[in-house]
């Protein structure tokens, strides 16, 4: 790269192989507005550049993610930061509260006594009981960043055949943006901290840091009164939209977002989504099908993705990309503190919607006959269920209750 990153040298360069009948796809390299962008697929892409960015860190380290396992990943990225903060670089961690129920403080312990600041995203009882920090950041010298859905977790980086490993995405980024996305994990670090930041000043944090001009700009949800503007966004390009594709791990908006979908169809634009045909919740599953007869009938084309558990969170509206933690989904766009990334450039664009097309052959197509043939009035309740319970509920309740499969 321009600007001297070894990421080239680190990552493993998949291309088109097959690894054990899971499909590979190779990474997407793009230069905007003076920005280095990578898009990583595979998981042994992102699972590299991951730890390429903490090992090359000099001064600084900012990490935020929703799950951080105590597994053999978690591990190994838990002593890649213990080398960072040994060698002098500042390093903080925060984890979402819930995301991490699971990891005694026992886990990060080690990170503490390295001189690593750590937090866990934990509201209280009441309306914030609600709140998620679903965000997955990663701000190295304040010149680097990675944003994307992967979690740390093995699962998350596996390409296994047994497809029970996750599909997702990492973009790297460098370039003059990624200051002001450390200014906001400063931002949002010390409220975290803080243990008793208000509401309110959550929210105007999350509004400050979005951005309303450029050719990128980071966008943020939260639990905001009015719409986020992360959504504002979303609904504003797809209601001028003439082409939209979304490969979306969790798919269940609401009524309205369901209408402005259909819309673009009915206007003469086309609208592809590829949604999951694998996951360990399959209430989200159930979920994502209540919504497709209605798509259907307005002539929206839809795909399964089948190889593995889908999580990746993407969106191209004309030449505008969506790259982050939101998934398409009620509590993604209304609730969960969220980041994307939007990019404008039409050679971007272009490229990431020929991502889209090569998923395409690794999907179930899914017609309005298809679609009828495995319906009945017993499989629409449980898939309207499965809706109220995803739109309604907790992830961490749903996937507790988890709908058998078809």
């Amino acid at each position: 790269k321009k600007s001297g990153s070894r990421l080239h040298d680190r990552i493993f360069w998949s291309h088109d192989a097959n690894m054990d009948g899971i499909p590979q796809f190779a990474p997407i390299e793009a230069e905007v507005e003076g920005h280095q962008l990578t898009l990583l697929i595979s998981g042994a892409d992102r699972l590299s550049a991951l730890l390429a960015l903490i090992d090359e860190a000099t001064e600084s380290l900012r990490l935020f993610f929703y799950v951080f396992a105590d597994d053999e990943t978690g591990h190994r990225v838990r002593e890649a930061l213990i080398a960072a903060a040994v060698r002098g670089v500042r390093v903080s961690l925060f984890v979402d509260g819930f995301g991490t129920a699971n990891c005694a403080d026992s886990v990060y312990q080690p990170l503490i006594d390295a001189g690593v600041s750590f937090a866990r995203f934990l509201p209280r009882w009441g309306r914030r009981y609600l709140l998620r920090n679903h965000q997955k950041i990663i701000v190295a010298d304040g010149a680097r960043a990675i944003v994307g859905g992967s979690n740390i977790e093995a699962a998350y980086f596996a390409d296994d055949p047994d497809g029970k490993s996750w599909h997702d995405l990492y973009l790297w980024v460098e370039g003059p943006s990624v200051r002001r996305l450390a200014r906001y994990c400063d931002s949002l670090g010390r409220w975290i901290a803080n243990g008793s930041g208000s509401f309110k000043g959550l929210t105007r944090l999350l509004q400050r840091y979005s951005d309303h001009k450029g050719t990128l700009r980071w966008l943020h949800n939260g639990p905001f009164r009015r719409m986020s503007p992360l959504t504002h966004s979303i609904r504003r390009d797809l209601d001028k939209a003439k082409r939209a594709d979304l490969i979306q791990a969790y798919f269940s908006p609401n009524w309205g977002m369901l209408r402005k979908l259909g819309r673009v169809v009915r206007k003469g634009g086309e609208l592809r989504i590829i949604t999951a045909a694998r996951s360990d919740n399959s209430t989200t599953i159930a979920a994502a099908r209540h919504c497709y007869r209605r798509l259907l009938r307005n002539g929206v084309e839809i795909a399964e993705y089948q190889p593995q558990m889908l999580h990746m969170k993407l969106i191209v509206v004309d030449n505008f990309v969506y790259i982050g933690s939101a998934n398409f989904d009620m509590r993604s766009l209304y609730i969960n503190a969220e980041i994307m990334l939007r990019i404008e450039d039409a050679a971007f664009a272009d490229a990431v919607r020929g991502l889209v097309d090569a998923h395409i052959p690794h999907c179930e197509i899914i017609t309005r006959e298809t679609h009828k043939a495995r319906t009945n009035w017993f499989m629409r309740a449980r898939w309207l269920f499965g809706y109220f319970l995803v739109s309604s509920l907790d992830f961490t309740v749903t996937r507790g209750l988890n709908l058998r499969r078809e």
